[in-house]
């Protein structure tokens, strides 16, 4: 059984893979803005051998360097860590004026710098497993080919760095023995892609979860939920 962590596991896609792993008989680090919430306390109740609970801002470099403590003293490797926590405005531009950089700044903070953050702090803990991997949580958004309209402006540009990020860590990793891949989940039912996406939480994490446990250094750095290689 491998050891995985998890950052924004709280709710939407971050929850959907913690309850997956959990119920798959892994055991989780679900890192957690808030640890206080239904849903960390619920996680801590059903699987409190296996569900750790671990309070952590990515966008905050004491707070992951906290968090980083406590997971050492928690496990000894960490098998897959998957940097999931995100953030998002709203599409909201109409024209170049509607462009806010203090939301650029806030966006870009925690989807692009956040994994850099978590990814430094537990590089340690990944070298000590037999078999590590390191997810970004990407969008179709990332894809520079795939734009075609010009609004959602903080949110495209941080998976699109998020997606550089992810490439230029493939040279870090690799003499490591770490695979990195950035997955695209699709369009999935949550707080931040709405109510009217065709894909459940469950469907998309299913997928991902058999992609990740497939990945080898012939897959592609880019990949959406089924494996398919996205557009840079």
């Amino acid at each position: 059984m491998a050891t995985v962590c998890i950052t924004g596991a709280s709710r939407g896609i971050g929850n959907g893979f913690a309850r997956a792993y959990l119920e798959h008989g892994h055991t989780v680090i679900a890192a957690v803005r808030d640890p206080d919430t239904d849903t960390a306390r619920a996680l801590a109740s059903e699987y409190p051998d296996r569900a750790h609970i671990v309070a952590m801002d990515v966008a905050d470099d004491d707070s992951v360097e906290q968090a980083r403590r406590r997971i050492e003293e928690t496990v000894d490797a960490v098998d897959v860590l998957i940097n999931n926590a995100g953030i998002a405005k709203a599409p909201d531009e109409r024209a170049i004026e509607d462009i806010d950089t203090r939301d650029m700044q806030e966006v870009f903070n925690v989807n692009t710098l956040g994994p850099v953050r978590v990814t430094r702090a537990l590089f340690p803990l990944l070298r000590k497993s037999a078999a590590p991997k390191v997810i970004m949580m990407s969008s179709s958004a990332g894809s520079i080919a795939g734009q075609g309209g010009g609004r959602g402006v903080p949110y495209c540009v941080s998976k699109a760095g998020l997606n550089m990020l992810t490439k230029l860590l493939t040279f870090h990793c690799k003499p490591e023995g770490v695979l990195i891949a950035a997955l695209h989940p699709g369009w999935v039912r949550t707080e931040l892609a709405g109510s009217g996406a065709p894909l459940t939480v469950e469907e998309s994490v299913a997928s991902m979860m058999e992609l990740i446990s497939r990945l080898s250094a012939a897959s592609p750095v880019y990949m959406d939920y089924r494996g398919n290689e996205m557009p840079w």
